[in-house]
């Protein structure tokens, strides 16, 4: 993975990030992760806090701010031995709180094995829509890649439409 593969690996922080202390109670995260964006301090936290321990290691190449009200985090990680990048943008607002977060996991084979593992932790808690997930809870009912499948043979075959 060229991103993070062309940066020095940085030493381990000795803490949080600083925006964590700084996050607003009307917070909003949006992740690759996740179906939907997330809102609310007490949500965000609790869902940090399963996130994290998934993490083998996390070595991150950036971790500062890349603009006056811009914090950002860069880092590789791993889950259950498949190899993840991160990019974490944190916007904070006049008043110096964190609103608005925007994390990006990548590959998206990774980012999904992630989102899976997530649902598998905290299940419709957050809501049945939240999660990608193989299996019935937290996914659409009936959908998937046979059913999708089914559903482009049955307007073949309708429409008359040739493949």
């Amino acid at each position: 993975m060229k991103f993070n593969d062309m940066s020095p690996v940085l030493l381990t922080p000795d803490g949080p990030p600083p925006w964590l202390s700084k996050l607003a109670d009307d917070a909003t995260l949006e992740a690759t992760v996740l179906k939907r964006p997330v809102e609310g301090k007490a949500t965000i936290l609790a869902l940090l806090k399963h996130a994290i321990p998934l993490y083998e290691f996390q070595r991150f190449t950036y971790r500062g701010d890349v603009a006056p009200g811009l914090f950002m985090e860069s880092y590789r990680a791993q889950i259950r031995g498949v190899p993840i990048e991160c990019l974490v943008l944190v916007h904070m607002n006049a008043a110096g709180r964190a609103d608005s977060l925007l994390i990006d996991h990548r590959p998206l084979d990774a980012a999904l094995l992630f989102s899976r593992l997530m649902w598998e932790q905290v299940g419709d808690r957050f809501g049945t829509d939240l999660y990608f997930s193989r299996t019935g809870r937290g996914a659409r009912p009936g959908r998937g890649r046979s059913a999708d499948r089914r559903a482009m043979i049955g307007r073949h075959r309708t429409t008359g439409a040739s493949r």
